[in-house]
């Protein structure tokens, strides 16, 4: 009998888990249509049994005495992306956007082209004015975080290039801060 009542207690923890409550100024999921019978394909695990809302990247662009653009986006594995546009940018302000699963396996294929998990951690020197640039990829079992700001690779700029050509362009929706 204890076994069958822990049992049940497990089923509905797992099935209330699922539901997230939506905080002030987060969108929350996209609505499902009531009549789905079967369930959209889920976003591949891009590193094992993490829940599907934990982070799977960070960039961040700091800024500089100068026009440097300065945004940070953070990415979670469930697609669900927020933006802050800081200084020089196009879209200023905390936005938020959904990023399908081809995008996420795209950025984790080039970052593995580039040979971004076996970089140093950082690249700098003691200089000032110079913006640094952060990025952090976790996924297939590692969790990489690269700041360059002097002396980086080309391939972590390319890399971070190829990034910003993905998620920049995306149809942000601003959030609404709170009064």
């Amino acid at each position: 009998m204890k076994h069958i009542i822990l049992l049940s207690l497990a089923a509905m923890a797992l099935a209330c888990s699922g539901n997230r409550q939506a905080s002030a100024g987060d969108p929350g999921p996209d609505p499902e249509p009531a009549a789905a019978a079967t369930p959209a394909p889920a976003v591949p695990q891009l590193g094992g049994a993490a829940p599907a809302d934990s982070l799977f990247m960070s960039l961040e662009r700091t800024p500089c005495f100068g026009p440097c653009k300065a945004y940070r986006i953070d990415l979670y594995r469930s697609g669900y992306a927020v933006y802050d546009g800081r200084l020089n940018m196009e879209k200023e302000g905390r936005h938020a956007a959904r990023i399908g699963a081809d995008t996420l396996r795209t950025i984790l294929a080039l970052a593995e082209e580039k040979g971004f998990f076996a970089m140093q951690d950082k690249y700098d020197a003691e200089v000032t004015d110079l913006p640094s640039t952060f990025l952090r990829i976790a996924a297939n079992g590692k969790d990489k975080r690269v700041m360059g700001r002097v002396g980086q690779p080309q391939a972590f700029k390319q890399l971070v290039a190829d990034i910003e050509a993905l998620l920049l362009p995306v149809p942000w929706k601003p959030l609404q801060t709170e009064p």
